[in-house]
């Protein structure tokens, strides 16, 4: 009952992505703002270990990352993303949020 009621509290938009990826061309469109999320949340942060942090989780949460690589840009973790994105839409089919 709970549940429901905090449910049915949510706005719309919320409760459509539930459970869906963001379409390739919503993540393309959300590009800049996650990159620079990415920049002022972990890799430009006081905090020398967020930005190790990061990238250690990143590598571990997607298979794309080069653990060998060494530290990777932003861009390339977004690639990686990106490929993630397509891989659980084909293979677990996935259904896709449009935004």
């Amino acid at each position: 009952m709970v549940r429901k009621l905090v449910a049915a509290g949510l706005p719309q938009v919320l409760t459509s992505r539930r459970d869906r990826l963001p379409s390739a061309a919503a993540l393309h469109r959300a590009r800049n703002g996650v990159l620079a999320w990415w920049g002022v949340a972990y890799l430009a942060a006081g905090n020398a270990a967020l930005p190790r942090r990061f990238v250690d989780e990143a590598r571990a949460s997607l298979p794309a990352m080069n653990p060998a690589a060494g530290i990777p840009d932003p861009d390339a973790v977004y690639a990686a993303v990106g490929l993630q994105r397509l891989r659980l839409h084909r293979d677990q089919q996935v259904p896709e949020w449009t935004g």
